[in-house]
């Protein structure tokens, strides 16, 4: 990888804030309330609630405060979406009247100079030094349970009343005959790539597959995306992701669904994909298809139950197989979202210091996947409403009817309200549309009160905005309940 002097200035800076080479880890013979095990986003949230409860708090990290969000997710590849947005705005300019004078092009290295200098200003926020001033004793090494209540970090005892596990999640590498005989990336290194492939391969179907393979598509690379389930993101609504489907080929890349890569190989500086009875060259690969928990750390001493495909167990208190030992975040949680670990975080933290007051059952769940347009859902699908709750009706509204939708020419998505027959409560939403992410919590928001529905309708949206289809299908959707 070859970096500019700046690029490099803003890494090493990065480094510094969240795995400092000369760190001393504390030296102090006492028992911590609470030993935290994982400075990602959860065990941030963890650390900071339980020190401003004024009680000893001990955060061990092996790799990088911030976990995988700050360096290698969320953060860095928004940042990269961000960007190829930009591209997309600037090939449609002409359909605004707009025609650029001259040439333009598209500098890869000064794309990723702006995600390292957009981590460098978020990362003091997540640095050892800053937890350090909340009173939090930080431990950057890996962990290991020697007993229930007894943890070694590079050769230090961490002895604690109550332990919290928060290590999240790594990505999956599947058994593909040849792969391991060649370079590849996942999202762990993928944002350490300073030049743009000519062809670029993505293996898998869920959300970081979609959202890079689009992005490169923009930035200029020939993207084959290939996966073997029916459609891309199985856990969305298959009208939601048939769309996103339409919209990625559209825009280039070749996507091939109910696929698998029976075996990769070399071809001179390329790589070989071979998916059934064609073949297809690459110059990089990306290997997307899953995640699976991080339980490195002699759980059996701790006398913590665990699956190893599953993840830790735990009650609906996030409380393991040892009661004074709690769980959350991605190693546990079915949901894999940053917004999800910091809340089950909050949830442990009190439980653990304060007795069990809440379970993780009391939340309901938004998510996103930042594709252009965004797909964003909370509550249940519709199949699991009809599941858990029997009949249901459903609203759709096409943003082709949207005003402001159309003014900005961003018609191609939709809201889907589902709601219970029998009860009218609002159990479920997905939403299609450029800022998605930032509309979901609307419907988030009134699906937690008595009577979402109308407070839905009697919610008033500025004129025009693409969240008026909220208030519209709020009233398509009294009018099928009442049918």
């Amino acid at each position: 990888m070859v970096q500019d002097d700046e690029s490099k200035g803003f890494r090493e800076q990065f480094k510094n804030d969240i795995f400092p080479a000369n760190w001393e880890n504390p030296k102090r013979d006492k028992v911590y309330d609470l030993a935290i095990i994982g400075g990602g986003p959860g065990g941030m949230t963890a650390a900071t609630f339980a020190s401003s409860m004024g009680v000893n708090v001990a955060l061990i990290e092996k790799a990088h405060l911030g976990g995988e969000c700050l360096s290698y997710g969320c953060i860095p590849s928004k940042a990269l979406l961000n960007a190829s947005r930009a591209v997309k705005t600037i090939k449609r300019a002409h359909q605004f009247g707009i025609h650029l004078s001259s040439e333009w092009h598209i500098d890869f290295s000064k794309i990723m100079k702006r995600v390292y200098r957009l981590q460098a200003t978020i990362s003091p926020h997540d640095s050892a030094e800053h937890f350090k001033k909340l009173g939090v004793d930080v431990f950057l090494g890996e962990a290991k349970f020697t007993n229930t209540h007894e943890i070694q970090v590079n050769g230090l005892t961490i002895r604690y009343k109550k332990a919290l596990i928060i290590t999240g999640t790594q990505p999956i590498i599947p058994p593909i005959p040849g792969l391991d005989a060649l370079s590849y990336f996942t999202n762990q290194n993928i944002f350490t790539i300073s030049q743009l492939p000519s062809t670029f391969g993505v293996i898998g179907g869920g959300p970081i597959a979609c959202e890079l393979a689009q992005a490169f598509q923009r930035f200029g690379s020939k993207v084959i995306l290939i996966t073997h389930g029916e459609h891309l993101l199985p856990k969305d609504d298959p009208l939601a992701t048939s769309r996103l489907q339409k919209i990625m080929q559209e825009e280039g890349v070749k996507v091939l669904t109910q696929s698998n890569v029976d075996r990769i190989e070399l071809e001179g500086r390329q790589k070989k994909l071979h998916v059934g009875e064609k073949n297809y060259l690459v110059d990089e690969i990306l290997i997307a298809v899953g995640r699976k928990p991080a339980l490195n750390m002699d759980l059996e001493n701790a006398q913590v139950a665990y699956d190893i495909k599953k993840g830790i167990s735990t009650n609906g208190y996030l409380q393991t197989s040892n009661p004074d030992i709690y769980c959350s975040g991605d190693v546990t949680s079915q949901y894999k979202f940053t917004h999800v670990s910091k809340e089950l975080a909050r949830i442990a933290v009190k439980n653990a210091l304060k007795g069990n007051q809440q379970t993780k059952d009391d939340l309901t769940i938004p998510w996103c996947t930042y594709t252009s347009p965004e797909i964003a859902h909370a509550g249940l699908n519709e199949q699991e409403a009809k599941e858990k709750w029997g009949e249901v009706v459903t609203a759709l509204v096409e943003l082709n009817t949207v005003d402001r939708a159309i003014l900005d020419e961003e018609t191609e998505g939709f809201i889907k309200l589902v709601a219970s027959k029998k009860t009218g409560k609002i159990v479920g939403a997905t939403l299609v549309a450029e800022h998605a992410g930032e509309m979901i919590s609307e419907i988030t928001a009134v699906m937690n009160t008595e009577n979402g529905l109308q407070a839905l309708l009697g919610a008033i949206h500025p004129f025009p905005t693409q969240s008026q289809c909220m208030r519209t299908a709020a009233e398509l959707l009294e009018k099928r309940l009442a049918e």
